[in-house]
């Protein structure tokens, strides 16, 4: 007899086990790390809602929501606080000082 050369059967279905992993635990990460982009980018839309908030804009499906309060030096507090539709919320504050000459 001749000797044959090649992989056994448990060398091929142990490759096959190793690549299948590999395999699974790449898609996951790839999974995580696009939720992660979208997070950012529903953050992202959050602060540019609030800061549209203090212009009196305000987007369809987002709540905008603007308070003022008296600040030291006769300067204003202005907060601005935006809510998406999904959730997603973001909170800016801007001081307003008046002009000196």
């Amino acid at each position: 007899m001749r000797r044959q050369h090649g992989f056994s059967l448990p060398e091929t279905l142990v490759a096959l086990l190793l690549l299948t992993l590999s395999i699974s635990t790449l898609m996951r990460y790839q999974l995580v790390l696009a939720q992660g982009f979208v997070r950012q980018t529903e953050q992202r839309e959050a602060w540019r809602q609030a800061a549209s908030g203090f212009e009196g804009y305000q987007a369809p499906g987002w709540q905008t929501e603007v308070t003022e309060q008296a600040g030291p030096g006769g300067c204003r507090v202005r907060i601005s606080t935006a809510t998406g539709p999904t959730g997603r919320r973001a909170q800016l504050t801007l001081l307003q000082c008046p002009r000196r000459e």
